[in-house]
């Protein structure tokens, strides 16, 4: 399969994360977190994948967002 790597940087061009196919056991895409090695949720498609990485994820560190920083970006939009 054809497929490519998204790699996330924070502002200081240190990179965070990947979004990445990984055809291990179950096929999908994956997000690959330096802060969070143990998030093993796999996706369907791309952009799922990246979805949830800019809603779950802090772009700076690449830690989840805790339940409270959730709520706050939901009240930003």
């Amino acid at each position: 399969m054809l497929s490519s790597t998204l790699i996330y940087f924070n502002k200081n061009q240190e990179e965070v994360a990947r979004v990445t196919f990984d055809d291990n056991e179950v096929p999908g895409w994956c997000i690959k977190s330096k802060a969070e090695p143990s998030f093993k949720r796999k996706f369907a498609a791309q952009h799922e994948a990246c979805a949830v990485w800019l809603r779950e994820f802090d772009p700076e560190t690449g830690k989840l967002r805790s339940k409270s920083q959730k709520k706050e970006m939901s009240h930003a939009y």
